[in-house]
C-alpha cells in the first residue's frame, strides 16, 4: 500500500491545531510537527512534502478543505475512520499525539488503514443543499405548531391555509391583543421567510440535477420526485462503492438488527446506521407513492400490513426493498422496470 510514495503524512486536524506525522520512506526518518490549523500553515506543510506523497487524514469536522487542498496540490488523500480502529476508539488515552502514533503503528504493521468514503466537492455541495432544506422544513413544522398552539390556546382555532390570508391575519391580531398579536405577526413573518428559503433551495436543487442521468433514472421510480432523487444521490454518492444491493440497504440503516446467542436469534429494530437524510428520503418515497396506481412498492406495503405489522414497520420494509431497487437502477443507469429491475434487486 505504501510502495511508490516517497513520503507519508498522517494528520489529526482540528480547527485550531493540526497534529502531523511525516514518514520519509527513503531515509526511514519520522518527523513530528504541531502546526496551527490555518490554511496557510497546512498548505506550507503539504507543499514541502517530497513527492510522490500520500496523506492519511483522520475524519473530523474540518477534513473537507484539507482534502480539497491535497487535490489542488496533486497529493493523494485518504480519509481514515478512527471509529474502526480499536487503538483509537477503545483507548482510554485520547490525545492528538496518541491518535497519529496509533495510525502510524498500524500502517507500518498492516500496510493500510480503515478508510471512509471521501466525497467529492460536488457531492458535498449537493448534500449541503439537501440537508439544509430538511433543516428549514423542520423549522417550518415547528413554526406551524407554534401558530396552532397560539390560536388554540385562545379558543380561536385556525387552519393552515388561513396563515396566508391577510384579512384573517388582521382580524386575528385584533382578537389576540397587542402582546399576543405581536407574537402572531412575528411567527407569520418567520413562516413566510422559511417557505421562501425552501423555494430557493429547491429551485437550485432542480437546476443542478435536472440533467443528471442518475437523477433522471431515479425519477422513473413511483413516488420519487426531483427533490427526493437529489437527496438520494447526494447521500449515496458514487454507487460503485457498494458491493451489491444488500450493502446499500445496510448503509441506509433499514436492515433489521439481529441479536443471536446460544443458537437463538431475536430480530430487533432497524439499525439506523446510515445517514438519516437517506432513510427519510426512502421512507418518504414509499409514503408518497402509496396512491400511485400500479406501484409495486405500494402493493408490497399493503401485503405487510395484514400480518399484524404497524404502518411504520410496513413503510420501513418497503423502503428496504426500494433501496435494493435503487442500487440496480443507479449501477446500471436504467429506467425502473418492475419486472427486470425487481428481479435483479
Amino acid at each position: 500500500m505504501l510502495e511508490g510514495y516517497r513520503s507519508v503524512l498522517i494528520i489529526d486536524h482540528h480547527k485550531s491545531v493540526s497534529e502531523q506525522l511525516v514518514l520519509n520512506q527513503e531515509t526511514g526518518e519520522i518527523t513530528r510537527e504541531r502546526v496551527r490549523g490555518e490554511r496557510a500553515e497546512v498548505r506550507r506543510r503539504l507543499e514541502g512534502l517530497p513527492r510522490p506523497a500520500v496523506v492519511y487524514l483522520e475524519a473530523c469536522r474540518s477534513w473537507e478543505w484539507v482534502s480539497d487542498l491535497c487535490d489542488g496540490l496533486g497529493i493523494e488523500c485518504r480519509l481514515i475512520d478512527p471509529g474502526k480502529m480499536p487503538e483509537i476508539a477503545r483507548s482510554k488515552k485520547k490525545t492528538d499525539r496518541h491518535d497519529v502514533d496509533a495510525m502510524l503503528s498500524r500502517l507500518l504493521a498492516v500496510g493500510k488503514l480503515p478508510e471512509s468514503h471521501r466525497a467529492t466537492r460536488v457531492e458535498r455541495e449537493l448534500r449541503e443543499l439537501t440537508r439544509n432544506r430538511m433543516d428549514v422544513q423542520r423549522l417550518v413544522r415547528q413554526t406551524l405548531n407554534r401558530l396552532h398552539a397560539l390560536c388554540d390556546g385562545q379558543g380561536l382555532p385556525a387552519r393552515q391555509r388561513d396563515f396566508t390570508d391577510l384579512e384573517w391575519r388582521g382580524r386575528m391580531s385584533a382578537e389576540l391583543g397587542p402582546q399576543l398579536g405581536l407574537v402572531l405577526e412575528v411567527l407569520l413573518d418567520q413562516l413566510a421567510h422559511l417557505r421562501g428559503a425552501i423555494e430557493r433551495l429547491e429551485g437550485r436543487l432542480v437546476e443542478l440535477t435536472a440533467e443528471r442521468a442518475d437523477v433522471r433514472a431515479l425519477k422513473t421510480i413511483p413516488g420519487i420526485g426531483p427533490i427526493l432523487a437529489a437527496t438520494m444521490v447526494a447521500e449515496i454518492g458514487d454507487i460503485s462503492r457498494f458491493k451489491d444491493s444488500r450493502h446499500l440497504a445496510s448503509f441506509s440503516g433499514l436492515v433489521t438488527a439481529v441479536r443471536s446467542s446460544a443458537g437463538k436469534a431475536r430480530m430487533g429494530h432497524i439499525s439506523k446506521a446510515g445517514p438519516p437524510a437517506l432513510r427519510w428520503a426512502l421512507t418518504q418515497a414509499i409514503i408518497s407513492g402509496l396512491r400511485v396506481r400500479g406501484n409495486p412498492f405500494a402493493r408490497y406495503y399493503r401485503r405487510k400490513r395484514p400480518r399484524g405489522r404497524g404502518a411504520m414497520l410496513a413503510v420501513c420494509a418497503a423502503a428496504h426493498k426500494l433501496a435494493r431497487v435503487i442500487f440496480v437502477v443507479l449501477s446500471r443507469q436504467v429506467a425502473f422496470d418492475p419486472v427486470k429491475v425487481g428481479r435483479a434487486a
